[in-house]
C-alpha cells in the first residue's frame, strides 16, 4: 500500500481490520510517537501482555527477532512486534536481506510495527540500496505513515484546540504569536502551551502579554528582539539578548546570520512599502520564506523607524563583521558587541 494520510490512519485506528506491517516515520517526532502508541494500544491493549508484545531497538539480535515472529498469540488476537529506529546501514548485506525476508513473510496473526521516534529522516537521494529495498517492501506489503512538519496554520489550530480542551481561551492572533516565538516543533509548542494554560488558569485567556512574559523564544525571535532594540537604541535590551543567547551556547556566527536575515527582512519590507504595496505582499513575493502575517507586520513596525539608506549601511556593517569573524582571530563575542554598538550609531544617523 502506498503512503497514507494522517486522516486515513485515524480511520484504521477506529476500525478492526489491521495489516501485518506498519511503518511510522517523519520529521514530526511527537506525532510519530503518538500514533505508534495509539496503534500499539489498539492492537495489543493499554497494558500489553509480555507473551504477545515484543520491542526491539536498533542493533537487536536477528535470531531472537526471527523466533519472536513465530510466536502464536496467547489470549489475544495478535502477536505484536515493534522495531524502533531500525538503521540498516549498521547491518551487513546478508543480515539486511534476512530482515527483509522475515518482514515479507509475516503471518496474519502477527503485526510488525517499524517506528522511527528519534531517527533522522533520510531524503530519497541519501537512501542506500538497503534503505530503498526496505522502503519498497513496506510500501508494497505494509501501511506507511509519514508525518512531516506541520504548517504554521495547522499548528495554530492545534494550539487553539489544546487550549480549548483545558477550558482556556486562545485567539488565532495569539496562537500565531506563540508559533512565531517558538517555531514549528510540536513537542516544544505543547510544552509552552501547558505553561501558558497553567498561568492563565481554568476559564482564563492567554493574552499577548502573557506570551511575551512566559514563552521561551527561539533564535529567530530572540534576534528579532535584538534588531528592534538596536534600532530603538535600547542598549540594555540588546546586550541582555546577547547575554542570553551566549548563555544558551548559540554560536556567534549563527546569531550574526539571523541578525543579517532580520535586516534583510526590514529592507525588503521597506522597499515594498516604498512602492505603495502592503507589507503582507512579502508572503506572496517570497513564498516559503514568510508564512506568518504576525511576523511581517512586526517587521513593518520595525522598519518604519529607519530609512532605506540606514538599512543599506547597516547590512554592509553586518557583512564586514561576518568577513572579520571568518577571516581573522579574536574574541567573537567582542566583535559581535562592537557590531551592535556600530549598528546603534548608524540607526541614530537616521
Amino acid at each position: 500500500m502506498p503512503k497514507i494520510s494522517e486522516a486515513e490512519f485515524k480511520k484504521i485506528l477506529s476500525g478492526n481490520d489491521f495489516g501485518t506491517l506498519y511503518s511510522i516515520s517523519g520529521a514530526e517526532k511527537m506525532l510519530v510517537t503518538y500514533y505508534t502508541n495509539k496503534l500499539i494500544e489498539k492492537v495489543a491493549g493499554k497494558k500489553p501482555s509480555e507473551f504477545n508484545f515484543h520491542t526491539f531497538v536498533n542493533g537487536f539480535n536477528i535470531d531472537v527477532f526471527a523466533s519472536v515472529l513465530q510466536i502464536l498469540p496467547f489470549m489475544s488476537s495478535y502477536n505484536v512486534v515493534v522495531i524502533k529506529d531500525l538503521d540498516l546501514s549498521e547491518l551487513s548485506t546478508s543480515d539486511t536481506n534476512r530482515i527483509i525476508d522475515l518482514l515479507s513473510s509475516v503471518s496474519g496473526d502477527c503485526i510488525v510495527i517499524l517506528t522511527y521516534p528519534t531517527a533522522a529522516v533520510k531524503a530519497a537521494k541519501d537512501m542506500s540500496a538497503k534503505d530503498k529495498k526496505l522502503k519498497e517492501l513496506t510500501e508494497k506489503k505494509g501501511i506507511v505513515l509519514e508525518l512531516d512538519k506541520l504548517t504554521p496554520a495547522v499548528l495554530q489550530k492545534k494550539l487553539i484546540s489544546w487550549a480549548s480542551k483545558r477550558n482556556v481561551v486562545l485567539s488565532p492572533k495569539v496562537s500565531e504569536q506563540i508559533v512565531d516565538y517558538t517555531g514549528t516543533d510540536l513537542t516544544q509548542l505543547r510544552n509552552e502551551l501547558e505553561k501558558l494554560c497553567s498561568y492563565a488558569g481554568y476559564g482564563g485567556e492567554i493574552t499577548s502579554d502573557i506570551v511575551d512574559m512566559l514563552v521561551t523564544k527561539n533564535l529567530e525571535a530572540s534576534v528579532f528582539d535584538l534588531s528592534k532594540a538596536v534600532i530603538s537604541a535600547d542598549s540594555v535590551t540588546a546586550f541582555n539578548v546577547i547575554d542570553r543567547l551566549i548563555y544558551q551556547k548559540v554560536e556567534v556566527l549563527n546569531i550574526l546570520a539571523v541578525l543579517s536575515a532580520a535586516y534583510i527582512d526590514m529592507y525588503r519590507a521597506r522597499i515594498i512599502i516604498k512602492n505603495g504595496r502592503p507589507v503582507t505582499d512579502m508572503i506572496k513575493l517570497f513564498p516559503g520564506v514568510y508564512k506568518s502575517e504576525y511576523r511581517v507586520l512586526a517587521i513593518e513596525r520595525n522598519c518604519k523607524r529607519v530609512n532605506t539608506a540606514i538599512l543599506r549601511k547597516s547590512i554592509n556593517a553586518i557583512a564586514q563583521t561576518d568577513i572579520a569573524l571568518k577571516s581573522t582571530r579574536g574574541d567573537a563575542r567582542i566583535k559581535l558587541e562592537s557590531l551592535i554598538i556600530k549598528l546603534m550609531l548608524i540607526a541614530q544617523e537616521g
